[in-house]
């Protein structure tokens, strides 16, 4: 466990501002989702998206540790937590996303073996690639990011309920991103690291296309962009 707060010998004081509010505006992201959850009884993230992004909080949450400080290993447990109302939400509603004739128990099983797929496929790939390239889980996450940001595009399309789809949470999940995309830019030991950068652009890039069809076609249904 990296023992410092923060760790300011390998990242700058912009890197840490970058990264931090970057991650603060997932954490209010999954707030909003929280609260529309309750309010619907419908989860806005895909399934599948759930289930990457819950193997990669568990991860770097209890079994791996960031070098960026003891600050952002909490900040990952925050996440996590929050994320564990969303994963027993999305094992009460989630199989109101599946098409119809589907049983209701499938989205069950659909989210428990995702997760332990992606819990394995993930800690390798950390182990061989995460931990010795980024030390922070940069290039997992982007994996999750790009994934839950392909995924949410024709969920959107083939659910009839637009009230369901945030269009604050679209544009606070493009922008938390796209932050650390910057940090990702920015951080000195992470210069010409190509493959790194070309996840996130490529992530903000399916997060724009998102927020343009939750802003026209709720304009289309004269539906609040809530």
């Amino acid at each position: 466990m990296y023992p410092k707060l923060l760790n300011l010998t390998d990242y700058t004081v912009a890197d840490h501002l970058l990264f931090a509010i970057g991650c603060f505006l997932w954490v209010i992201v999954y707030i909003l989702v929280i609260k529309n959850i309750r309010r619907f009884k419908y989860i806005e993230i895909p399934l599948i998206a759930i289930s990457v992004n819950f193997a990669w909080e568990t991860l770097w949450s209890w079994v791996f540790y960031t070098n960026m400080g003891s600050l952002y290993q909490w900040g990952y447990r925050a996440w996590f937590f929050l994320d564990c109302f969303i994963v027993y939400s999305a094992f009460k509603y989630g199989y109101k996303q599946l098409p119809e004739g589907f049983h209701k128990k499938s989205a069950k099983f659909i989210l428990a073996f995702a997760w332990a797929g992606w819990m394995v496929l993930l800690y390798w790939f950390t182990v061989v690639w995460d931990m010795p390239q980024s030390g922070m889980g940069g290039y997992g996450g982007y994996w999750c990011n790009i994934i839950m940001s392909a995924l949410y595009i024709p969920l959107l399309v083939r659910t009839k309920e637009l009230n369901y789809f945030s269009f604050a949470n679209a544009i606070l999940k493009w922008l938390g991103t796209f932050l650390v995309t910057i940090f990702c830019f920015n951080h000195a030991q992470w210069h010409g690291k190509w493959f790194l950068y070309s996840l996130g652009i490529a992530t903000a890039l399916l997060d724009i296309v998102y927020i343009t069809l939750i802003y026209l076609l709720k304009k289309k249904a004269n539906v609040k962009l809530g």
